[in-house]
């Protein structure tokens, strides 16, 4: 179960000699600009139980900003959030990894961090590696990687940490076009796995083929949910 009660998100942000920024960041947030921080979420009150919801909104909507709050990423600056069963989050295809180490240790690192016992993630960590295809560049630094590569490894390791809740972003549409029905098809089966996953994304025909329920965001704000 997901459950936000009356959740607000700030950015802080300096102004100072930022006047090329600030008419980016307005651009984008509009009317969320306060004086020193930008309104990423507003009043956000639900409830989730089982079943696939996608979130649907522009960028800078506050859709990504929902996930990484649910994922623990982020703190509220008000509000309350209760998360009951583990989480899984292929939110960002960075996040969690040491550029500075290799592919092999990154995926081991992730699997400590999970909590899996040291007999399961020897035969994951062989799984993983022969499943991202990447061969002899799982010996080098991640730093080395191309954004495809970087992709391959991030989505695989991820894929194989189940959890009772699935937070998926965008950046599982950045599969090149050879991985990308893989990817679709294993991302259908790990979605089966899960109680509660959560989509992100500004694609509605493609979340609409795959939620039961769309969370239609705007400005840092709950629309509507249908």
């Amino acid at each position: 179960m997901i459950v936000l009660e009356n959740v607000f998100l700030n950015y802080p942000f300096s102004d100072k000699n930022l006047s090329l920024r600030r008419n980016v960041i307005n651009g984008i947030f509009g009317s969320n600009i306060r004086q020193n921080y930008i309104e990423a979420l507003k009043k956000i009150n639900l409830r989730l139980e089982k079943g696939i919801y996608g979130l649907y909104g522009e960028n800078g909507s506050g859709k990504t900003s929902l996930l990484k709050i649910v994922a623990g990423i982020l703190p509220p600056s008000s509000g309350k959030v209760e998360i009951s069963g583990s989480i899984g989050s292929m939110i960002n295809i960075n996040f969690g990894f040491n550029q500075e180490l290799t592919g092999i240790e990154n995926i081991e690192l992730k699997l400590i961090i999970e909590g899996i016992n040291k007999n399961k993630r020897e035969d994951l960590i062989n799984i993983i590696g022969k499943e991202t295809e990447l061969g002899q560049y799982l010996y080098l630094p991640i730093k080395t990687y191309s954004s495809g590569m970087r992709f391959r490894l991030a989505f695989f390791t991820s894929l194989y940490v189940e959890s009772d809740i699935l937070l998926l972003d965008e950046w599982i549409s950045t599969a090149d076009q050879k991985l990308k029905d893989k990817v679709d098809q294993l991302i259908l089966e790990r979605i089966s796995k899960s109680k509660i996953t959560l989509i992100a994304s500004h694609n509605l025909e493609r979340i609409k083929k795959i939620c039961t329920k769309i969370i239609f965001f705007g400005k840092g704000e709950i629309l509507k949910v249908a």
